[in-house]
């Protein structure tokens, strides 16, 4: 008891314990990246079981002090070198050491195929724990060493090893949760390890470098490691100080051109295809050309901002209006030309928008001889500058009647209108109207056609013979209102020579759309002709 009361003993202790813990982090590091191969609930246990067996290892070691100190004693006697029992333990755990960490660099480097036959887990796990142990047994050389050159005082040696093995225990948690977060600290540890092994083969074989050397390189790589993660530090707190839109669009920028890059297949014919007019349309997927769609229509999301209004807006020039001064008679004849819903209503000329009103209001209106002035819509007029951009265009959009604004030039003049329908064709191409739909869309079992689709061509498609109308009839749309005796209406099936014709749409004046389909069973409740 009268030891513990000698300020030297204790100076001794603390000493030793600084010096075990400083020299057991090449081996905490080691322990790290071989416990990172076993799942996590496997992790933690493989550590402390390791660790454990090699602290009572230690305590052997310790047990016989004065044979390690006999290892000095050269065993093999050449003309190059010569050879104790310490030295030949120092090369073969170098050597080990060497090969083991060039392995685990070649494995963090090159990554290998994940689809490999898993092992067993009960053999992993003991195997990796046999590593930690016999990794600590040649670590723990060098500070066996350390402690019989410190003291002499064997359980003074003891407590430093227990303490400092203890301390590892819960700072390697820590440490080991460090080195995994970053992938670049794991390469400079191992990069470490190997210069260590290195340093190991070297003293075994006569050549004694200062320790010293080895630790300034060993705080010069980690203050660099240092620097380089303050430096990433900041970047991605400058990074997340942007707005979220930027962030998104950057990302989605650089995904589409390293996709780009990656797959040149991609033509620019599909990329910006400005066809009005859509040939066939089917139900085959192809996943190249979905994924084509796709690019472009992220890409045309977030450069909407960039276009011009001019571009996406309809000129005057193609707008059809009303003017309600025109007799009834005048404006239902330009009523039959116009496919909108919503007609414009204006003054003499077209700078002149006095509202808006819808097609089958006007057309009542006019049947019943009524003023027209009394039902137009005049509080639904937006009016907006052409110098607008387009993301505030959107907001007012919302707010306006059926989706339509008038757009201004600077002086005041009407130049175009805007509607929801011009955005998304922006992004997503032409939908299909009166002027842009396919005289046929084919199907497997079924055709969808234009109403003003020749009757020379259907007999092609359809293989049926239209010789008994072809004097009547030019059109699809001719033969059916023929055989029905008036226009059909929406929804009305007509069936002639084993086909279904299914109105699709249609008005007072016009068929627009007929579904064809072939009819392979007998139908009841329907009208043949």
């Amino acid at each position: 008891m009268s030891s513990f009361l000698d300020p030297t003993i204790w100076m001794g202790l603390f000493t030793l314990v600084f010096l075990e813990i400083i020299l057991s982090i090449d081996n905490v590091i080691f322990i790290a990246i071989l416990s990172k191969k076993l799942p996590k609930n496997q992790q933690n246990k493989a550590r402390y079981t390791g660790l454990i067996f090699a602290l009572f290892m230690r305590f052997g070691l310790l047990g016989i002090t004065s044979k390690l100190i006999s290892l000095t004693k050269p065993i093999i006697i050449n003309k190059f070198f010569i050879f104790s029992g310490k030295e030949i333990i120092l090369l073969i755990g170098g050597i080990f050491l060497f090969i083991k960490t060039i392995f685990e660099l070649f494995n963090h480097i090159y990554i290998f195929d994940k689809k490999k036959k898993k092992k067993d887990l009960r053999s992993s796990f003991w195997y990796i724990v046999i590593q930690i142990v016999i990794l600590d047994v040649i670590f723990s050389i060098d500070s066996i060493m350390t402690a019989i050159g410190t003291t002499h005082n064997l359980f003074i040696m003891i407590i430093a090893v227990t303490i400092s093995t203890i301390l590892m225990i819960f700072l390697s948690k820590l440490l080991i949760k460090f080195i995994n977060s970053k992938k670049s600290i794991i390469t400079l540890c191992l990069s470490l390890l190997l210069m260590i092994s290195l340093n190991l083969i070297i003293e075994s074989l006569g050549f004694y470098i200062s320790k010293k050397y080895l630790y300034i390189s060993v705080e010069f790589s980690l203050f660099i490691e240092i620097i380089n993660q303050i430096r990433i530090n900041k970047k991605k707190k400058k990074e997340s100080k942007k707005l979220f839109k930027k962030k998104i669009l950057s990302l989605i920028s650089y995904i589409i051109k390293k996709y780009n890059k990656k797959h040149n297949f991609i033509n620019q014919k599909f990329l910006f295809n400005k066809k009005k007019n859509i040939k066939y349309l089917n139900n085959d997927i192809n996943d190249n050309n979905n994924i084509i769609k796709e690019i472009k229509i992220v890409n045309q999301i977030f450069h909407l901002n960039n276009y011009s209004i001019y571009k996406i807006m309809i000129p005057k020039e193609k707008i059809k209006w009303i003017n309600i001064n025109d007799s009834y008679q005048n404006i239902k004849k330009k009523l039959l030309n116009i496919p909108y819903k919503i007609i414009i209503l204006c003054n003499w000329k077209f700078n002149e928008v006095i509202g808006f009103i819808k097609k089958e209001k006007l057309i009542n209106l006019i049947n019943k001889n009524k003023n027209i002035n009394n039902y137009i819509e005049y509080n639904s007029l937006i009016f907006v500058p052409d110098s607008l951009n387009i993301i505030n265009i959107i907001k007012i959009l919302r707010y306006s009647y059926n989706n339509i604004i008038l757009i201004n030039n600077r002086y005041g003049k009407v130049v175009g209108i805007l509607t929801i329908k011009n955005l998304f064709q922006t992004v997503f191409g032409n939908f299909l109207d009166i002027n842009n739909t396919p005289k046929i869309i084919l199907n497997k079992k079924k055709w969808i056609m234009n109403g003003s689709i020749k009757l020379k061509n259907l007999e092609k498609i359809l293989k049926i013979n239209f010789k008994e109308v072809n004097y009547k009839c030019f059109s699809l749309a001719d033969f059916l209102i023929y055989k029905y005796k008036k226009i059909p209406k929406t929804g009305k099936i007509i069936i002639y020579k084993n086909y279904y014709f299914k109105i699709l749409k249609s008005n007072l004046y016009k068929i627009y759309l007929i579904q064809i389909k072939k009819n392979d069973i007998n139908t009841k409740n329907k009208r043949n002709y």
